[in-house]
């Protein structure tokens, strides 16, 4: 029997009524808010929304919704001292722990290179020393010192295998789950807690461009150093005299490791303030709180030295009123968490009403998500909230999502850490209750385990379409008359993508020269109406090539050549 039973025999009759009613309120209010979401979502518009209007209403009302159904159902208590968990941690759980995050990424390994992984590894190897690895900025716009260090470092170690970087991925992922695992055992001051916090955590679909796409290392080093500066505050905040101190330090340099592995890593501050917030105020509470503001100050000066006027995203990407206050991304990141749908994929390879059977299951599991909300004291529901909301911040205020297809998932790796946490709070505070909790808990992650493994497969298709390219693309090259000789082909109509996963899109030009035995520039054709239009009316010189991917024959063919003015090379051959 739970506290809060206990607590509702204690109660006069009446009062009882009263509870019971607003229970059941609550919970046709949150039935009502998740259905509605549901069908919205993924049956008035496949594509997902874009609009601010409905998804702000609908977040007011989730957010409603979850909020008296825990606070009528956790009515007036507080989080009360319980005692620590024990430190020690059987071996078996441990191996359970890694192993989920392991074998469930196990298949990534052999996907290779894709898209800006190219790009990456070509500024890695130009670097001649670290430091020059940390000052270059090899995607616009974006300055990760820590992230340029990892490539650097994985040219020299590995060759630049693309193994050596998936298998990175992969022990990063192992390591983040087991630190989650620490801190949620602290906070939640439960093992069973902690443990079910980081499978779940181990095993989200969400997670699969994170640890399959070599250039979403950034997401996973972030979460790694954001996690081990948390874990490092906690220890601040229990020892005394210089190993406090000396834990501070640490979960200082490891959240400038975090904002220089990705710039979500600001979140981790009002994170902290949520945190120190939820603690007793003394002497330690407060100087930690100054001492990660004054961090944040360093780096953000150290961003407009590298960066200059462009420090803060450049015009482009300047957050409106809207997109800063009114922004409907935190809405829709957090639909994908809570309903990890890839269309593409459930309707191209199984009939189309498994889909909808799979958000079935998906609603009804955050309708076991809220109702259980009821014995989640309010300090973890805070924290749990701070961790899945402030990352969401920064992509938000840069128009980012995760599309439909789970394109740019990446985006959900470190706010699912808030995700694993309130999992983790309500399965501890269901924990006493009945076998059918427990029950469902396992569902849910056999459910998401099931997910993330078939999630990968969009990503192993994408490689087999890129070799496919590639292939293509060195037969031609290969093929072409010596007299005159090719001096630049002009590519266009290369796949992005593929079900969402990435294959080229604008680093075939550096793909592909490193496999011809003969010198040509590669010119990758943005794919506009008028930069095709551009280049397919110019007078291409002798020795130039425009030429296009067919991807019925998955060959690649020769629109026209240099010195044809008819442009009737279309046979697919070199003129």
């Amino acid at each position: 029997m739970s506290a809060l039973s206990r607590a509702s025999r204690r109660r006069a009759p009446g009062t009882r009524r009263g509870l019971r009613s607003d229970r059941r309120l609550a919970t046709a209010v949150a039935v009502l808010t998740v259905s509605l979401l549901a069908i919205a979502r993924y049956s008035l518009d496949p594509r997902g929304p874009t609009g601010w209007s409905w998804p702000l209403l609908m977040l007011c009302v989730l957010v409603g919704a979850v909020a008296g159904r825990a606070l009528v159902g956790y009515r007036g208590a507080s989080e009360k001292p319980s005692d620590p968990p024990s430190p020690r941690t059987p071996a078996v759980l441990w191996l359970l722990l890694l192993g989920a995050a392991v074998l469930s990424n196990l298949h990534t390994l052999g996907v290779g290179f894709l898209a800006d992984d190219f790009g990456l590894l070509r500024a890695a190897r130009l670097a001649a020393a670290p430091l020059d690895a940390m000052r270059l900025v090899p995607l616009q716009l974006l300055y990760r010192p820590v992230s340029e260090l990892v490539w650097w470092f994985g040219v020299r170690l590995w060759g630049g295998s693309a193994l050596g970087y998936h298998l990175l991925s992969v022990l990063l992922h192992a390591g983040n789950t087991a630190m989650l695992f620490l801190l949620a055992r602290r906070y939640l001051g439960s093992t069973y807690g902690g443990a079910t916090a980081a499978l779940f955590f181990a095993v989200h679909p969400v997670h699969v461009e994170a640890t399959t796409w070599a250039a979403a290392q950034p997401d996973l080093l972030c979460t790694a150093f954001s996690l081990s500066s948390m874990w490092c505050l906690e220890q601040h905040l229990s020892a005394r005299g210089y190993l406090s101190k000396l834990a501070l330090a640490v979960a200082l340099a490891a959240f400038l490791l975090a904002l220089g592995s990705k710039e979500t890593a600001v979140a981790l501050l009002p994170i902290v303030v949520v945190r120190l917030a939820v603690l007793p105020r003394d002497q330690r509470t407060a100087r930690a709180g100054a001492a990660y503001a004054m961090a944040l100050g360093v780096y953000l000066a150290a961003r407009l030295f590298v960066l200059g006027e462009h420090w803060l995203g450049g015009g482009e990407f300047r957050p409106s009123f809207w997109q800063a206050v009114l922004s409907p991304m935190p809405l829709l990141l957090a639909n994908q968490l809570f309903f990890p749908v890839h269309p593409g994929l459930f309707d191209s390879l199984l009939p189309s009403y498994l889909r909808l059977a799979a958000i079935a299951v998906m609603a009804l599991g955050l309708l076991w998500w809220i109702r259980g909300l009821e014995s989640v004291p309010w300090q973890r529901l805070a924290l749990g909230g701070a961790y899945l909301v402030a990352p969401m911040i920064p992509v938000a205020t840069a128009g980012l999502t995760i599309g439909a297809d789970m394109a740019s998932s990446r985006y959900g790796y470190l706010p699912s850490v808030g995700l694993a946490l309130l999992f983790g709070a309500l399965c501890a505070g269901r924990q006493a209750g009945r076998r059918q909790s427990r029950l469902v808990a396992v569902a849910i992650l056999c459910a998401a385990a099931a997910l993330s493994v078939w999630y990968v497969t969009p990503w192993r298709q994408a490689a087999r379409l890129r070799d496919s390219v590639l292939s293509a693309g060195v037969r031609l090259v290969e093929a072409l008359p010596k007299s005159p000789p090719p001096s630049a082909i002009y590519v266009r109509g290369l796949p992005s993508s593929h079900l969402g996963a990435q294959v080229f899109y604008s680093c075939f030009s550096l793909a592909l020269p490193p496999l011809l035995s003969r010198q040509i520039a590669v010119v990758e054709i943005p794919p506009t109406t008028a930069a095709w239009d551009m280049v397919s009316f110019s007078d291409l010189r002798p020795g130039e090539y425009l030429v296009s991917w067919d991807e019925k024959t998955r060959t690649m063919l020769v629109e026209r050549a240099g010195g044809d003015p008819a442009g009737k090379s279309q046979s697919g051959s070199p003129p």
